[in-house]
């Protein structure tokens, strides 16, 4: 049981998309699962920004609202990520290999790595790598051979999280804006989705008015990753869905 449980139409709300994104993830599933490096790099994304959105709903729920600005622009990140796999269709599946590759590049690179675990690094990315076409392993070897990867994965096809977000389908740069300052351990972490910022308090509280402006952001980044994968893995079937919950999601911001 919550300690402050949503009002009925924001649960509706969180529970709507997170079903939408779990019935595209069936739906994909049914029409054979991810056929692409490209779509399981999106089915690791979406898995995570599920996650996410349902972890934001409990931070609201338990009395951790000004937390979730953290969370909301980890998963504006993870949908940042789905834009830099397929923005350019023709490196799609190079760009997946590069996202799930990117840990065992940089575990290799790792001076305390132990010799079992270079093996099992070194065994997935021959799998990851066995999975492209002939010309995308030439180019994800020498990658491999690069040594550590950038800062950013996406690197160098994209430069910036901002650059990405310039070829997102819809502009979200407002949710950039807003939650990037309290990521960043801004000032604004301490006024931003917190209902009362003069109460020194650090216990939890209800903070009914940044609870909805929580959900209504985790609601909306999680929509438009669901659209990119459902154009992607889906011919955009869900397009209908997604533009119905979008028009309540405004509907919550105008309220």
């Amino acid at each position: 049981m919550a300690t402050f449980p949503l009002s009925p139409d924001l649960a509706t709300l969180h529970d709507d998309v997170l079903w939408y994104a779990t019935a595209l993830q069936n739906t994909i599933a049914e029409h054979g699962g991810c056929q692409s490096m490209a779509s399981e790099a999106l089915n690791a994304l979406a898995f995570n920004a599920a996650l996410t959105h349902r972890g934001v709903r409990t931070l609201c729920e338990e009395g951790w609202t000004p937390l979730t600005p953290i969370l909301n622009r980890t998963l504006l990140d993870i949908f940042v990520n789905s834009v830099a796999v397929v923005n350019r269709p023709e490196l799609a599946d190079y760009m997946g290999f590069k996202y799930i590759s990117d840990f065992y590049r940089k575990w290799l690179t790792d001076p305390e790595i132990t010799e079992p675990e270079r093996a099992s690094a070194n065994a997935a990315l021959e799998m990851f790598v066995n999975k492209l076409s002939e010309a995308d392993q030439v180019r994800a070897r020498a990658l491999i051979q690069q040594g550590r990867p950038p800062t950013y994965w996406f690197q160098p096809e994209y430069n910036t999280t901002r650059e990405l977000l310039d070829l997102s389908p819809h502009n979200i740069h407002a949710i950039y804006r807003l939650f990037s300052s309290v990521t960043h351990g801004g000032f604004s972490a301490k006024l931003v989705f917190n209902d009362d910022p003069a109460a020194e308090d650090i216990d939890p509280r209800q903070h009914p008015r940044n609870a909805a402006r929580a959900i209504v952001a985790s609601s909306r980044l999680l929509l438009e990753l669901c659209y990119v994968r459902d154009h992607w893995d889906n011919l955009g079937v869900a397009e209908e869905a997604y533009n119905e919950l979008l028009l309540r999601i405004h509907a919550f911001r105008e309220a």
